[in-house]
Order: C-alpha cells, then sequence, then structure tokens
C-alpha cells in the first residue's frame, strides 16, 4: 500500500515549496501502469506525477524498478496497462518528433558521438524544431547558447568531445537536452561516476530547470543528494510506490529499512535528512 502524505506539511525543502508546487499544472502524470519485459512484470499499478517548477526523486534499491520506469516516460517499454500523459497529452499518440518537443531524457551512462565538437553536440537538441529544408534560426541559436550557459559549458563550444572529462562529458549531454526547451526533463542517474564539484554543478542546472518551469523527475541512487536537490520523493520497490510525500515524510528510518533490507540512522538537519547505513 502506497504512504502517501498530504504536501501541506513542512519538510524537504520546506512547505513554501511544497505548498508552490502543489498549486502547480502537472507536466507528467501516470495512473495505474504496469509494465515489464515479455512474461516478467516489473512495475505493478505506479501512479505519480511530476508538476512544472519542481524536481520529483524517485528513489529505491536495485531492481525496484527505476530503470523500467525511465524506459516508460520515454516511450522505449510500452506500458501493458495504465495510462501515461506528458504535457497534458496521452504518451501513447506522441511521435518520436512531437515527444521530444515535450520530454528531453538524459540517460544513464550516455555517450556523445566522437567527430563533433561540444557546440555542434548541444545543436543536436534543436533537431526536433529544424525543418529539413532549412538550418537552425536564430531562435535555435539562442536556445543552444542559453542551455550551454546554464550547464557551464558555453566555454567548451569549439573543443572536441573526445577530449572532455567526465563531468564535463555528463554537463554536455543535460545542455543538449535542455536545448529541446522541454516541459519535462528526466535524469536517469545524473551523478554516477562524478566527483563532488560536478555532481553539485550538475543538481545545481537541474534545480535551475525547475526554477524556469521545467517539471524534472531524477532518477537516484544517492538519498543525500536526493534530500538536498528534490521538492518531493518516491520510494519505489519491487515495482510498487511504497512512499511519496515531501523529502522528510519519505525518508524515515523505518520505511528505508524495510525498503533497503538493512538498518541505517536518519539525523536531520536545516538543509535535509541524512541517510548513513549501519556498519
Amino acid at each position: 500500500m502506497t504512504d502517501v502524505v498530504a504536501p501541506s506539511v513542512a519538510a524537504g525543502r520546506g512547505a513554501t515549496d511544497a505548498l508552490m508546487a502543489s498549486a502547480a499544472p502537472d507536466v507528467l502524470r501516470l495512473e495505474g501502469v504496469h509494465a515489464g519485459y515479455g512474461a516478467r512484470p516489473v512495475l505493478h499499478g505506479v501512479d505519480l506525477e511530476v508538476r512544472a517548477g519542481e524536481v520529483l526523486g524517485i528513489i529505491g534499491p536495485n531492481g525496484a524498478g527505476k530503470s523500467t520506469l525511465v524506459h516508460v516516460i520515454s516511450k522505449v517499454l510500452a506500458v501493458q496497462s495504465g495510462s501515461v500523459w506528458v504535457d497534458g497529452a496521452p504518451l501513447a499518440s506522441l511521435g518520436r518528433r512531437a515527444l521530444a518537443r515535450r520530454l528531453a531524457v538524459m540517460p544513464q551512462a550516455a555517450t556523445l558521438p566522437d567527430g563533433f565538437l561540444v557546440g555542434e553536440v548541444v545543436r543536436m537538441g534543436r533537431t526536433p524544431f529544424v525543418r529539413a529544408w532549412r538550418g537552425p534560426s536564430a531562435e535555435d541559436e539562442a536556445e543552444v547558447e542559453r542551455a550551454m550557459r546554464q550547464t557551464g559549458v558555453w566555454g567548451l563550444a569549439e573543443r572536441p568531445v573526445e577530449h572532455l572529462s567526465g563531468g564535463e562529458r555528463q554537463r554536455v549531454v543535460l545542455a543538449r537536452a535542455l536545448a529541446q526547451r522541454p516541459r519535462v526533463l528526466v535524469l536517469d542517474e545524473p551523478t554516477s561516476h562524478l566527483d563532488l564539484r560536478y555532481q553539485a554543478e550538475l543538481l545545481r542546472a537541474a534545480r535551475q530547470a525547475a526554477a524556469d518551469g521545467v517539471g524534472v523527475l531524477l532518477v537516484i541512487h544517492d538519498l543525500n543528494l536526493a534530500a538536498r536537490a528534490c521538492d518531493r520523493m518516491l520510494l519505489l520497490t519491487d515495482g510498487r510506490v511504497v512512499a511519496a510525500g515531501t523529502v522528510r515524510q519519505v525518508l524515515v528510518r523505518s520505511r528505508l529499512e524495510r525498503a533497503y533490507r538493512t538498518e541505517v540512522d536518519v539525523f536531520d538537519s536545516p538543509r535535509g535528512p541524512t541517510v548513513v547505513p549501519r556498519v
């Protein structure tokens, strides 16, 4: 049974943030979604919504169904039953170009094509808007510059992608996604294999996207980073939503111990909870 807590309780990034987010329209909604691979079911009746201007964190142990959820939202995997809406449109009705104008995905372990400059790669994010008979417009170029400045890679525009560090490559992938001007931004484990500086920079860029009105869905393993980056959280276990609410409402010791099957300590602070496994 899902433990859904009312957003009016002060928690996470604060009661004011929660109330403002709850008043915003949803840009991504799943209702009763079941999905899996062949005869192997993975998601069981998942409900969620991402609102414009918020970061919704998806957490859960390995094998909980987080990657499958991303595959469903990005239309890589069809739902077996249930409904998905992206910016008010049924996902099933959206073609590839129409979906790319609404939703951008930064996949886990994203790769960049060799032989291109950084600026050229980010410009690929405008492909859904560029007609075959013309090149990028002034608006397209403005969106590319905006995305690159927002992610701190504007100064790398002329650098070959082969010469980028791991952190720089992640920020370029994010810039390419932001250049789409999506209503929904899906980030699948974006901080994996990044040092502290690049983790902070990437999550600040995600927060800025939310401040600009984008609905951000952040799949993340690090509960402490999630506690500081997210407005609301959803805990997924065995393909089911077992808790949803503000950060402090979800990161509860007893609930985490059941989900992760290990003992933890949860320490509170003004910046959010800190979760430490007992060793």
